[in-house]
């Protein structure tokens, strides 16, 4: 997939080695609130509204099922095993979030890990 990068306006596209768009996706649907988007009310995640809750297990496990519901919904381009949410060690008020699974293609399944940080300045 091509697109243009948010912060360079650059163009960039996937790349089974190097996923950039794919990475601007997740970041970007993690990072929206449901009901932000004036065309697509439903487009995004409830995590931003769960990032300042007590950073306890149970906050957690929302963040968790929040991520992997909104990543299922809305990113076709990959297939999710894994979602692992921990407390950012070396950026305090920050949430590290680890997605493990396949990226589809039309060359085939390879391998996807990638690690997102959310926090108040995401």
């Amino acid at each position: 997939m091509k697109g243009m990068h948010r912060s360079t306006g650059r163009s960039i596209r996937d790349d089974v080695s190097y996923p950039d768009h794919l990475y601007q996706s997740i970041h970007d649907i993690l990072s929206t609130l449901i009901g932000t988007r004036l065309c697509r009310r439903e487009y995004g995640s409830i995590v931003p509204h769960l990032i300042d809750e007590p950073c306890n297990e149970f906050t957690q496990l929302k963040l968790m099922n929040a991520s992997a519901t909104a990543l299922i919904r809305f990113e076709p381009r990959i297939k999710i095993s894994q979602v692992m949410v921990s407390q950012s060690a070396d950026t305090p008020g920050y949430w590290e979030f680890t997605i493990a699974g396949k990226q589809l293609s039309s060359s085939g399944d390879q391998p996807f890990n990638q690690i997102h940080l959310i926090g108040a300045a995401a």
